[in-house]
């Protein structure tokens, strides 16, 4: 996205793509095609259309109100003054899992703008009109006085690092930072990110954390509108590690590598951004990391949407699967740039828990049907997700948790 001042805010920072009055303005909106939600004609510039079904809201609902190029019509409306917000109009706004695939799809972004942003823009301007969406205000909550979505206590962050002998920035320094992520602390992100740790140690990386001093990467605040929420975790996040000199930031979640990677687009970022995966995966090319230890499995691969379509991680993951020994990887029909959303973004498990419920299903079931013994994936979101769906399921297990496995 575009470099914009703070004080820009909701739709106003949009409006070139909501076609203000003069003609020069209009080629650079929608033009209401449909290919955001696969049901339109193909994009010349795609080399492939991919699979039928691409937008979780739309599939579940079935009504032309939850597809992307509608709520951009929505937020035209509202920019303009000819609706207000409402009841309904939230309910679409918020039903939106934040899947990025229409971002994918869309010919016209072409300016630094595409269909999701729209909607982010949309939820910026509910927050500053009428406040967070009622579901969300624990989040909210916890962002502002915890510096993290869940509300736990700074205090209590960092207890995923006890044990490990990991050094503290402040206490020691380092050129890279390992970035645990808001969910080191809960069960859906913990593994990730010890199994970073020690694959880190074990190539002799010199590396520190921030313990309880780390605060959320504002990927909640970014996707559900908290502008200035987003800001000020950003700012904190930029000053912390410019002027401890760090050079290199290493996620454990996809998410938090693509807000990381939204940091650069302010300008001024002298840091690179990986993903374990990534690094993984150069650690395994340079010969400074190799996976000694056979796993006979067969394992199916969850591209999430926020790692794959988010910042363009495909083939990294599995070219540290065919270094395993052992390993079969078996792709679900609907793979790489085209796999399915879990439900777990967006904040649709908090507003609509029934269509997050059914996009976890969906995919989970997609995923049984490879014959596969586990599914692995790189996000503690999607790990989430899987976890608190009902009905039948395929064990899960976090990428790097597995990759640790084999040393």
């Amino acid at each position: 996205m575009k470099n914009e001042s703070k004080n820009t805010l909701g739709l106003e920072r949009v409006r070139k793509w909501l076609y203000a009055k003069d003609l020069a303005e209009r080629t650079s909106g929608c033009v209401l095609c449909g290919s955001c939600y696969g049901h339109g004609p193909a994009n010349p510039m795609e080399d492939e259309p991919g699979p039928k079904e691409k937008c979780p809201p739309y599939e579940y609902y079935r009504f032309q109100r939850h597809t992307p190029k509608s709520r951009w019509l929505m937020a035209q409306r509202v920019f303009h003054g000819l609706d207000p917000i409402t009841p309904e109009l939230k309910e679409v706004i918020y039903a939106c899992t934040n899947c990025l695939m229409c971002q994918e799809l869309c010919g016209v972004r072409n300016d630094g703008y595409g269909p999701w942003d729209i909607t982010v823009a949309m939820r910026e301007e509910i927050t500053e009109k009428q406040g967070p969406l009622q579901a969300h205000c624990a989040i909210h909550d916890g962002l502002q006085r915890h510096d993290n979505p869940w509300g736990q206590q700074k205090s209590e962050r960092g207890a995923w690092c006890e044990g490990l002998g990991l050094k503290q920035l402040g206490a020691a320094s380092a050129p890279t930072l390992l970035f645990a992520g808001c969910s080191a602390d809960r069960p859906s992100g913990r593994s990730s990110a010890v199994a970073l740790a020690k694959l880190l140690q074990v190539a002799g990386e010199e590396f520190v954390v921030l313990g309880a001093e780390e605060k959320c990467c504002g990927l909640y605040a970014f996707d559900l509108g908290f502008r200035r929420e987003y800001e000020r975790l950003k700012d904190l996040n930029l000053t912390t590690i410019q002027s401890a000199g760090i050079t290199k930031v290493i996620t454990t979640c996809g998410s938090c590598q693509r807000i990381w990677r939204e940091y650069g687009k302010s300008g001024g970022a002298a840091f690179t951004v990986l993903h374990g995966i990534e690094y993984m995966d150069q650690l395994v090319a340079s010969g400074r990391l190799k996976f000694t230890r056979a796993i006979r499995k067969r394992v199916t691969y969850h591209d999430s949407c926020h790692l794959g379509r988010g910042v363009g991680v495909y083939d990294a993951p599995r070219r540290l699967l065919s270094a395993i020994p052992g390993v079969e990887l078996i792709e679900m029909p609907r793979n790489r740039r085209w796999a399915w959303c879990c439900g777990g973004g967006g904040g649709v498990p908090e507003a609509d828990p029934a269509l997050a419920q059914w996009s976890a299903a969906e995919r989970s079931n997609e995923a049984r049907a490879t014959g596969a013994d586990v599914m692995l994936t790189a996000s503690a979101l999607c790990q989430r997700s899987f976890a608190e769906m009902t009905g039948p399921r395929l064990p899960v297990q976090d990428f790097l948790d597995f990759l640790q496995q084999a040393l």
